[in-house]
Order: C-alpha cells, then sequence, then structure tokens
C-alpha cells in the first residue's frame, strides 16, 4: 500500500491529508496559513512538519500541493497568488527540496474540480463549472469532459466586476471575491455593525436567526455570486454548477436564492443544475491527493 500527503493551501487555511491508494483519508491536519509570508519559507516548513508526523505512521512515496492564483504549473511556479501574497515563486521545487519527495503542483481549485469530475458531483457531465467559495473564489471549468487551464490563467472567476463598491486583493474595485468570499462577508459584517473577528459561517448563523445586518450581507453576496453564474452560464452553458468551500456549507441557502435569481434573470440560456460539491471542503485536498498519486504512477485500488 502506497501513501501520499496532500496540501490545499489557502489564505487562512494549510489542509492537509494522509491518504492511500484507495483514496481513504488516513490522517487529516488543519494548520494556520502563515502570514506575509512573500518567500513561502515558512509555508514550506509547516508543509514539512505535517509530512514528518504523517511519516511516523506510514512511508509516504510523494507530496500533493494545490494553491490559489495564478499559476505555471508545469515549472512549478505561483505568478500571483492574492491571498498568499507570492508573486513568482517556485514553491514546488521549495517543497520538493525541503521534504525530499516529489511534488504534484496545481491550482487549488482546479483540484477539487477533478475530484468532483472523477469521484464526486460531476461524474457523468461533460460541461461543468466547479465554485469553491472559501477566502478567495475561483472556478474549475470542465469542457468536453476535461478541466481547462489555459496555461494556468483560466477559472478566475473571482475577479469579474460585479459591481461591488468594494475594493479586492487584485487591486481594484467591484470583484467577485470582495463582496461574496467568506473573507468579504466577515468583513461586511464587521463594515456594518462594528463587530470585529465574525466569521461568515457565524454570518450565516444569524441569517438563519433573522439577523438583519447579516441578511443584507448574504442578499448581496448570493446575488453577486447569481451574476457570475448568469455570465458563465450565457458563455459556457454548463449542464451543473457545484459550489464548493467552507460557505457551501450553507446548502440550501446558498443555492435557493442563486436558482431564483437565476430563474427571474436568464431568457434563452439553458438553467443548469446547481449542487453542493459531493467532498465538501475537502475536495482540494482528494483531488490533490488523486494528482500525487498521478505522478508516482499509481492506479486507486
Amino acid at each position: 500500500m502506497k501513501y501520499v500527503a496532500a496540501f490545499d493551501v489557502g489564505g487562512t487555511t494549510i489542509k492537509s491529508i494522509l491518504v492511500d491508494e484507495n483514496l481513504t483519508v488516513v490522517s487529516t491536519s488543519i494548520t494556520a496559513t502563515p502570514s506575509g509570508d512573500i518567500t513561502g519559507v515558512k509555508t514550506v516548513e509547516e508543509i514539512n512538519t505535517v509530512v514528518a508526523n504523517f511519516s511516523a505512521h506510514v512511508e509516504i512515496s510523494a507530496v500533493g500541493l494545490v494553491v490559489p492564483g495564478a499559476l505555471d504549473e508545469v515549472n512549478g511556479r505561483s505568478r500571483w497568488s492574492g491571498n498568499l501574497h507570492w508573486r513568482d515563486l517556485p514553491i514546488r521545487d521549495l517543497v520538493s527540496a525541503r521534504t525530499h519527495l516529489p511534488v504534484a503542483f496545481g491550482h487549488d481549485v482546479r483540484a477539487g474540480g477533478l475530484a468532483e469530475l472523477r469521484a464526486g458531483a460531476a461524474q457523468g457531465y461533460t460541461q461543468a463549472i466547479f465554485i469553491p467559495i472559501g477566502t478567495g473564489i475561483a472556478a474549475a471549468l470542465i469542457i468536453d469532459g476535461a478541466i481547462r487551464a489555459v496555461d494556468g490563467f483560466a477559472g478566475e472567476i473571482g475577479h469579474l466586476n460585479v459591481g461591488a463598491p468594494y475594493d479586492c486583493v487584485c487591486g481594484r474595485t467591484g470583484c467577485l471575491e470582495a463582496v461574496a468570499s467568506a473573507l468579504a462577508i466577515s468583513k461586511a459584517y464587521e463594515r456594518l455593525t462594528g463587530e470585529k473577528g465574525v466569521e461568515a459561517a457565524e454570518v450565516l448563523t444569524l441569517v438563519v436567526a433573522g439577523n438583519s445586518a447579516a441578511k443584507k450581507i448574504w442578499d448581496e453576496a448570493t446575488l453577486a455570486l447569481s451574476k457570475t453564474c448568469e455570465m458563465l452560464i450565457t458563455i459556457l452553458s454548463p449542464e451543473i454548477i457545484i459550489f464548493g468551500g467552507g460557505v457551501s456549507q450553507a446548502g440550501s441557502l446558498l443555492i435557493d436564492p442563486i436558482r431564483n435569481n437565476l430563474e427571474e434573470t436568464l431568457t434563452f440560456q439553458r438553467l443548469p443544475e446547481l449542487k453542493i460539491a459531493e467532498f465538501g471542503t475537502q475536495a482540494g485536498a482528494i483531488g490533490c491527493a488523486m494528482m500525487a498519486f498521478d505522478l508516482i504512477g499509481v492506479k486507486y485500488q
């Protein structure tokens, strides 16, 4: 039995899993992503520590590493990862040198799309879009049964202008990510109420409880997501749109307003199925593990 360690590095946390070749998750770890780590050194050390902990139980054959942003996946570089503050960083080679293991490198969202395509909610579809909503927002575009990366630049829907009056990490104003990401929802609640440290999950709880400020923020976020979905539907006509990431745990509270908005605005376009990812918040890490097994030529048992 072979094992790989998969790391989904996000703007807030690093989700790590130890996986066997049956794709069974043997162990998990969630740690805070080092802040202000422009050289990647602290992140690499965090990954190496987790690899060492996992290695105390089994022999690890490879590492999977996925990160957000615009990537050069062939050469293992982060061209730009706004929430990580990385620019032109050879992160794959840094991790490989520190762990002394082969590293499969890719985009966090496309990895999640891979998991959903091979074994999750996108199975059986040839035209699909996977949208995880976390600290940032991007999309995996599944076209004709394959995930399209277009040299690592495709799918950065978080930076579509939806008319929101908020500044984004990319330097522009109006981006989807600045109004509908988990971080944006938390910031909006602080801006509206003055209360600091209220996370998106807590805002959702307040929505359910009927809190007017939380409802205003949630309506604004789901409307922005609806506008983005309308653009994607008009251009790509997906059969299904799958939502993942922490915010997707809202379930029908996320899906229903988006569907309602689309039913009001779409005219000739096909309304796709709207679903929550089967792998939930672990989609990126599971897809990352699949990439690591692909790298060493192991087929799932």
